[in-house]
Order: C-alpha cells, then sequence, then structure tokens
C-alpha cells in the first residue's frame, strides 16, 4: 500500500516537470536571448572560459614587455583586450548586462592575477578592475625602469 502511494507521488511529480519543461520549451518560461548569448559579442562567455592561467609565461619583475605581449594577444583571441585597454567601461544601469560585464571583468582579472609571480600577485589583489591590474603593473614596472607595453 505505501509502495503504491509512493509510486503516485513519483508519478504526479514527474508529470509536473514534465508540463513545467513542456510550458518553458514553448516559450512561456523560456528566457529571452541576450547579446552576450552570441560568440562576437565582448561580453559573451564560452563554457570553456574558466579562471587560471590564460598565458603560460608568468610575469616577473624583468619579462613585463613579452608578457604583456602574450597577455595582449590572448586578451584578443577571447574578446576581452577591451577590459584592460580601458575601451569598455562597466554599463551604469542595474541590470543584467551590467552583471555580465563584472563577471567577464572578474574573469579577465583572474587570468591576469593567475599569469604572474606570487610577489606581484599580492601587489595588485586589491585591484578592483581588470583595468585597474592592468595599469597598476603597467606603471609600476615602468617605475621600476621597465620598458612600457
Amino acid at each position: 500500500m505505501e509502495g503504491e502511494k509512493e509510486k503516485k507521488a513519483l508519478a504526479l511529480l514527474t508529470e509536473k516537470i514534465l508540463k513545467e519543461h513542456a510550458s518553458s520549451a514553448s516559450g512561456s518560461l523560456a528566457r529571452a536571448p541576450q547579446p552576450w548569448d552570441y560568440s562576437n559579442h565582448p561580453l559573451y562567455l564560452h563554457h570553456s572560459d574558466q579562471p587560471g592561467v590564460l598565458v603560460r609565461q608568468a610575469l616577473m619583475e624583468d619579462n613585463y614587455d613579452e608578457w604583456s605581449g602574450s597577455m595582449s594577444a590572448a586578451l584578443t583571441i577571447k574578446n576581452k583586450i577591451r577590459f584592460v585597454n580601458g575601451s569598455s567601461t562597466r554599463p551604469t544601469k542595474q541590470n543584467n548586462e551590467q552583471q555580465q560585464w563584472d563577471r567577464c571583468d572578474m574573469l579577465v582579472k583572474t587570468w591576469l592575477i593567475g599569469s604572474m609571480s606570487k610577489e606581484i600577485s599580492k601587489s595588485v589583489k586589491h585591484c578592483k578592475s581588470a583595468r585597474a591590474v592592468w595599469t597598476e603593473l603597467k606603471e609600476s614596472l615602468k617605475a621600476c625602469g621597465m620598458n612600457e607595453m
């Protein structure tokens, strides 16, 4: 008797889930596509875009030019160079686009920090944006006598 009740409850739950899925597939609950759902949009994130190391060569005190060139190339390929060169600014409206921009900026920041020595990464962890990290690295390494990018 109890087994029958469980089967009926499971059948009702399954039916409910299938109805919800069917209604969402028909568009009533489906999310409208956003501009960043398309791969050529600068706010697009591919499923393989994960925090970690974007370039193999770690930034050290003596290889800024080489590192910044490699990082610039990698960010250009990922369509994220604008997060460090200043051509992308955070949207001012409180909406989905602002949230997506924040996600992209944080990802770029993690790529930058993940591709440098521990000593250098400690000096830029306080930066609030990928642009701030990039600018501070450029200024501090230039101040140490390094060439600009």
